[in-house]
């Protein structure tokens, strides 16, 4: 069983790993054994995480990088393969959403901004760390999206919509290209969960939208990292190109 479920060793790379999805995501794995590199621009918030990570026995470090910086993200990668000398896992969950205008108030700059925000930085990180997997004929990757690239009913901006959509594409086109190296790429697509961006929101704002998701509540950050972790899992190895809906039944496809 161990063979199938065990990632203990491995090197998880996660970005937007200080807060939400991807703190979870990076207490989970180092609760598995991986060596985790938690990826984000606050370094006070990532050594934080470091130190949960390693108090409860793990290995952790932290890597500053905005990671839609293409400069920041190769220093950020070196210094990963630098340290551990592979990446066998990585996590994008670096991203997120912004308020709804309707299209005509949508500007050049906003959707570059946001498109940066939740794609480019995906590929980045991605495109300096496939090498190394290849080189080890071995690789999961997880892209995080969101319910809002499955459906137009979701409420959110056309712009984040658009973003989302454009991961799955990522995800399913990437996950051809490296099947044949032993890499498999999938994404998740989670509704709405109670993380610190989504807590900015009002409690009747919360309250309301709960009432339309069917397990009645939001979901929560250690609910998404074991969907994740399964994914990085060595026996999820014939699963690619695959979207997971997380949403409590928000949405069904």
């Amino acid at each position: 069983m161990d063979q199938i479920t065990s990632i203990a060793g491995q090197v998880a790379v996660v970005t937007g790993g200080t807060a939400g999805m991807g703190h979870a995501a990076c207490l989970r794995f180092g609760a598995e054994g991986a060596k985790v590199a938690v990826i984000g621009r606050t370094p006070e918030k990532g050594h934080a995480v470091v130190k949960e990570i390693t108090d409860a026995g793990g290995t952790a470090m932290f890597v500053q990088a905005e990671c839609a910086d293409e400069g920041e993200v190769k220093t950020a990668a070196k210094k990963v393969l630098d340290t551990w000398g592979r990446a066998d896992i990585l996590v994008n969950t670096a991203g997120g959403f912004i308020d709804a205008p309707p299209l005509e108030q949508v500007t050049h700059a906003g959707l570059h901004h946001s498109f940066d925000w939740n794609v480019t930085a995906k590929f980045l990180i991605t495109k300096e760390l496939v090498p190394a997997m290849k080189a080890n004929s071995y690789g999961r990757i997880v892209n995080i999206s969101s319910v809002a690239g499955r459906t137009a009913r979701s409420g959110s901006s056309i712009e984040y919509s658009l973003n989302e959509a454009a991961i799955l594409g990522f995800t399913r086109r990437l996950a051809v290209e490296l099947a044949p190296f032993g890499i498999t790429v999938n994404a998740i697509a989670p509704g709405l969960v109670n993380t610190p961006r989504v807590r900015r929101h009002s409690e009747d704002e919360l309250a309301k939208r709960a009432q339309s998701i069917a397990v009645g509540r939001l979901g929560r950050p250690e609910e998404l990292a074991h969907a994740i972790w399964y994914f990085c899992t060595p026996g999820a190895g014939f699963t690619t190109g695959a979207v997971l809906d997380v949403n409590g039944g928000n949405w069904m496809g």
